[in-house]
């Protein structure tokens, strides 16, 4: 009797340990574009596991610092470069007086707005080529990805719904 209860015990840990390396999986894909911390969060709100919530941020957050300081060392391909530096030219000559005043506002509801379809890394991305840096633009974009969060909260509480319930 004792060794049907011993060979349950070894499945859930099994199980467990699966599960385990799954989440850590789940917040390293906080990091990459696109999915970054709202996408994992989804997972994590659906399966009551909010403690990985905090890291998912703190990974996105470095996975952009990263990005931008890319960005600023110059280490991208000349022809990209040059590429971009064209678009920016030419968007920097409409707007850069507004973005210039309002920049940190548009940028923070253009990253925490899901539909919009701008993350973390394309909101750096814009804030640098209209030369927002500083403490307020990291602020910015910190703030802004834990906001999303709260769509995420919404995303994955009505998948619990939809499929749970």
């Amino acid at each position: 009797m004792t060794d049907g209860l011993h060979c349950f015990d070894k499945a859930v840990s099994v199980t467990n340990s699966k599960a385990k390396r799954m989440n850590e999986w789940i917040v390293l894909l906080s990091m990459v574009p696109a999915i970054e911390a709202m996408g994992a969060s989804v997972y994590f709100f659906c399966s009551s596991q909010f403690l990985y919530l905090p890291l998912c941020i703190l990974l996105n957050f470095i996975g952009v610092v990263v990005f931008i300081k890319i960005l600023d060392r110059e280490m991208l391909p000349q022809k990209l470069e040059r590429f971009l530096e064209k678009r920016r030219q030419k968007a920097a000559k409409r707007i850069e007086n507004w973005f210039g005043r309002y920049g940190n506002i548009a940028l923070f509801f253009l990253i925490a707005l899901p539909l919009t379809g701008i993350g973390s890394y394309t909101g750096a991305f814009i804030g640098r080529v209209f030369n927002l840096k500083g403490a307020k633009f990291y602020l910015m974009i910190l703030v802004a990805i834990s906001f999303s969060l709260v769509f995420g909260f919404l995303i994955g509480n009505f998948l619990n719904l939809l499929f749970v319930c």
